[in-house]
């Protein structure tokens, strides 16, 4: 999955070709959205495309109830593509997924009045600030407008004031890496200008509280997904070993 921002740097930055968007899983068999066949171009820039022929879905809610045009919820699948795909020896996933008929996606997502759809985050990878969600992948396509920045992983990493905060990982650029390597001072003041990137266009619940860590390379499976998981607990492995610090925002409680 790769966010909006990066989907439409990709489009503009490969000129002369189309860059089709589509959305899929292991539990669908096949695609579930597309660029309609009838567009000639890719489609509008950041989003998955439209349902394919014959498949169903709806927007839901935390609470379970049914989200509007336009207001973000988790994702279901209905369709042909959706029928013959079950966890082998795993009843538990299949009774969490496969919920009457319906495929839980796990995905957060929002439709437009045209259909397009747009993928927010992974639902379990949302990290959830002071009561609000943010979205990793926004985070990390931002990152990646930082001139020092080469790759991001965002994660959340627990707090006792804001049950999570968003801590970015961060690959350095080479020209940044060779500049500042061995300098405490200038990573210092690298990882500070990464979070003001941050703080200067986002609201306060998604500024990088939980820091940022330089890292050599971004773990990624062979088809470029990230592994988040495995930052997440590098991340509160890091926190363990940090001292507990009382903020001011924390001694008013």
């Amino acid at each position: 999955m790769i966010s909006s921002r990066l989907s439409a740097s990709t489009y503009f930055a490969v000129t002369y070709h189309h860059c089709l968007r589509s959305a899929r899983m292991t539990e669908t068999s096949t695609v579930i959205t597309m660029p309609p066949v009838s567009q000639r171009e890719a489609g509008t820039i950041g989003s998955a495309g439209q349902l394919v022929a014959g498949t169903e879905a709806k927007v839901v809610r935390a609470d379970g109830s049914l989200a509007r045009i336009g207001e973000e919820g988790e994702l279901y699948i209905r369709g042909p593509q959706c029928h013959y795909n079950r966890y082998f020896n795993n009843d538990a996933a299949n009774a969490e997924t496969f919920v009457d008929g319906w495929v839980r996606t796990g995905d957060e997502v929002l439709f437009r009045e045209n259909g397009d759809m747009f993928i927010i985050d992974r639902l379990k990878e949302l990290i959830k600030c002071r009561g609000f969600q943010v979205a990793p992948a926004e985070l990390e396509g931002h990152l990646l407008d930082h001139p020092d920045v080469a790759d991001a992983c965002v994660v959340g990493v627990a707090d006792d004031y804001s049950g999570e905060v968003p801590l970015a990982f961060v690959a350095l650029a080479p020209h940044a890496s060779a500049k500042w390597t061995g300098d405490s001072k200038q990573r210092e003041f690298v990882k500070a200008s990464i979070k003001k990137h941050v703080s200067d266009t986002k609201v306060r619940y998604k500024w990088l509280d939980g820091g940022v860590e330089f890292i050599d390379i971004i773990p990624k499976n062979p088809s470029g997904k990230l592994l988040r998981r495995f930052l997440r607990d590098r991340a509160n492995e890091l926190r363990k070993a940090r001292p507990a610090t009382v903020e001011g925002a924390k001694a008013k409680l």
